[in-house]
């Protein structure tokens, strides 16, 4: 909770316990604590901005203030609306209830501040639209659309005074409201991420400190948002990275465009477009479960990655996607813009949680210009990783914690198609929902199951020393000794390289 959120829900938790307490209810000064917490009411409204999670404490406090209201004549010795002891502190008793009660959904769901980047630079932050119009769109009925994407770019910045901070979501409540949506928890469940602001100025002048800064491409999960990972791309854009995150148009719950445009996703179409192909994936989990020889356990795997046409369509039109971005950036380098000159475009590399992390490995595989990859999670869908090329780029697997042998399978598959360094990472207790922002905002979410039980903080310091330390390493040519195997600094980390 914010500032001014505990501040009201301490002073009305003050003005309840002074009615509780026999020493202190019959005192007309606590009455006054009831009306200081309703001017503040509008107050942290203008500062802070308006959530849904609040109404509870705002209703229950206007009704305190009417209740003072009522009370504050009265002579001492009729102060009390309810004569009877027992029956005045059972309500009293009952008031405290429907308080606590109150603020379960402001303290559960909290508006909180991102970590604080751990690298020398400020954070900037833009986004723009980018047009492929050598690309027909083949996830709309019409037939004159190109492939028209948002980027959200993250680069180290010069420090300025003035700027404003950029928020998680669109202020404009459009993110907010189709997440939510999608979720199937109306249209406000997850409206205050709204409110979040990052680490990152909006428009910030790109930092002078260096001639030019490497590259990196991030693809988010399936129906994703490209701002999933806001706290990771913030740390590698303070350590000298310009970041570009993909928002795959109509296969991302929503797009939200600079010029105020929004594109919802639109899997219901996809998915008529794409045969699943599900009966013949049962039997393929049904053949893998009755195989007794890892190696027929193998090749079961492999028919199970490329099964999936709409999958198989969904990675192809995103590797395409992070091969047009970086061919756009190319001319970024060129173009009058905050980016001329500032791009070394012989430092580029990529990564993705999920279904990004797929794109991640067949980018590699599709374009040398990407020097290293890493893949969070993620299976290697699609016809491209089951072919007989190569990863030739340095390349590292994070993986959850997880005893499945099919992981352990998909796991080495990647890590021996790669035909230079790679890096296997296994983190005990992270689960694959462990690895985006949610985990931050929602902390109750894993006793639900919904996360494994590591801490966001200790998972951001593994992804921010290993993430950082590899595209340092195999970008920009630094001696990271934690890559090592033999580097043991986190209890929870497995790491096999080779």
């Amino acid at each position: 909770m914010r500032f001014l959120e505990i501040l009201i829900t301490t002073l009305i938790l003050i003005v309840i316990v002074s009615r509780l307490v026999p020493n202190l209810k019959e005192k007309k000064a606590f009455t006054y604590i009831s009306f200081a917490a309703g001017i503040l009411i509008p107050v942290h409204l203008i500062v802070d901005g308006y959530r849904w999670h609040m109404i509870p404490i705002f209703i229950f406090t206007v009704g305190l203030i009417l209740l003072s209201l009522i009370q504050f004549n009265r002579p001492v010795q009729k102060e009390f609306l309810i004569r009877n002891k027992i029956t005045r502190n059972i309500s009293n008793s009952f008031l405290l209830l429907i308080f606590v009660l109150s603020v379960i959904l402001p303290f559960l769901l909290p508006v909180i501040n991102l970590p604080k980047p751990g690298g020398l630079y400020a954070v900037g932050t833009t986004s723009f639209r980018m047009i492929d119009y050598e690309r027909k769109e083949i996830f709309t009925k019409d037939s004159k659309d190109f492939r028209n994407i948002l980027i959200t770019a993250w680069y180290p910045a010069d420090r300025e005074k003035g700027l404003s901070v950029s928020t998680y979501w669109d202020k404009y409540g459009v993110t907010g409201k189709t997440y939510s949506i999608n979720a199937g928890m109306g249209t406000f469940w997850y409206s205050h991420l709204s409110l979040v602001k990052t680490n990152s100025y909006t428009g910030a002048a790109l930092s002078s400190d260096r001639k030019s800064y490497p590259v990196i491409i991030y693809s988010p999960s399936f129906y994703g948002l490209n701002t999933e990972n806001t706290i990771l791309i913030e740390e590698l854009a303070s350590q000298g990275y310009i970041v570009f995150s993909i928002a795959h148009t109509f296969e991302t719950i929503v797009s939200v465009f600079p010029d105020g445009e929004s594109v919802s996703g639109n899997l219901e179409y996809i998915s008529e477009q794409f045969d699943s192909n599900a009966d013949l994936e049962e039997q393929l989990y049904t053949d893998y479960a009755n195989a007794s020889e890892t190696d027929e356990k193998i090749e079961i795997v492999k028919q199970i990655l490329v099964i999936d046409e709409m999958s198989t369509q969904l990675l192809k039109t995103r590797t395409e996607d992070a091969i047009f971005v970086l061919n756009q950036i190319e001319q970024l380098n060129f173009n009058e813009g905050i980016f001329k000159s500032k791009l070394d475009l012989n430092q580029i590399g990529i990564f993705g949680w999920s279904f990004g992390g797929a794109v991640a490995e067949d980018a590699c595989i599709a374009d040398n210009r990407f020097k290293a990859g890493i893949n969070i999670d993620g299976w290697p869908y699609g016809e491209l990783f089951n072919t007989d090329e190569a990863i030739n780029q340095p390349f590292m697997i994070i993986r959850s914690d997880t005893n499945d042998e099919m992981e352990d399978i998909i796991s080495n598959l990647v890590f021996e198609k790669n035909k230079n360094s790679a890096y296997l990472l296994s983190i005990e207790n992270a689960w694959h929902m462990n690895f985006w922002d949610f985990p931050w905002f929602f902390k109750v979410y894993k006793y639900f199951g919904y996360w494994g039980p590591i801490d966001p903080l200790r998972l951001l310091e593994i992804e921010r020393i290993y993430i950082t330390g590899f595209f340092d390493k195999h970008l920009i040519g630094k001696d990271v000794e934690m890559l090592d195997e033999s580097f043991d600094l986190f209890t929870e980390l497995n790491i096999k390289v080779k």
